[in-house]
């Protein structure tokens, strides 16, 4: 009798411990702090187990956590928030978590206008690059790019338009549920720009 007595103890001991793991059902849409827009791509991490997930594209989440667990909820332009899963509104919980958006100062910037089309080109021009920025723009020349479309072998093509859809695919995602690329900092765009000029001047 004491045997089997002994023998049951761990069962009881385990099932008191899956008693007492509370899972809530946590559904939650991300928004910014005048609840005017839903937050797409939102990271929303979990302390406890290292792991998380992301809402969808309209801000939505819904995934079973922990009571108790403290959820990191965090995205670009916005300010980290900390939320604590309740344990006591039972086995669900649905919620709006507003972000505030964090605002940074960027430094004065002089704009100096030129007064013709010209003297812009010739500034653009004159510009002194180093040897990492003329390797970029001699490697968009014209004869570059034909000589690598000449050497491409057949067999290349199918892979070939397999990454471009590929690329478009998440360009379109990106441009869709996150922020856009400015131009601006592209260097092959600049090097597109200041090979054009370098064709009008010809």
């Amino acid at each position: 009798m004491a045997l089997l007595w002994v023998a049951f103890l761990p069962q009881v001991g385990h099932a008191q411990d899956k008693e007492e793991l509370h899972i809530v059902q946590v559904s939650g849409l991300v928004m910014n702090a005048d609840s005017t827009q839903t937050i797409p791509g939102v990271h929303v991490f979990n302390k406890r187990s290292g792991r998380g997930d992301i809402t969808d594209y309209k801000g939505w989440i819904s995934k079973a956590f922990l009571a108790g667990d403290v959820l990191i909820i965090s995205a670009i332009g916005f300010v980290n928030r900390e939320v604590v899963v309740p344990d006591d509104v039972g086995d669900r919980w649905t919620a709006i978590f507003a972000m505030e958006e964090d605002a940074i100062d960027l430094g004065e910037v002089e704009v100096n206008p030129f007064p013709s089309e010209e003297l812009f080109k010739e500034a653009i021009l004159a510009m002194n690059l180093n040897q990492d920025q003329q390797n970029v723009i001699n490697s968009f020349a014209p004869e570059v790019i034909q000589e690598l479309i000449r050497s491409t072998p057949l067999n290349a093509s199918p892979s070939a338009n397999y990454r471009f859809m590929q690329n478009q695919q998440f360009v379109n995602l990106q441009n869709s549920a996150g922020p856009r690329a400015n131009p601006l900092l592209n260097p092959f765009a600049w090097s597109q720009f200041i090979n054009s000029l370098k064709r009008k001047k010809k």
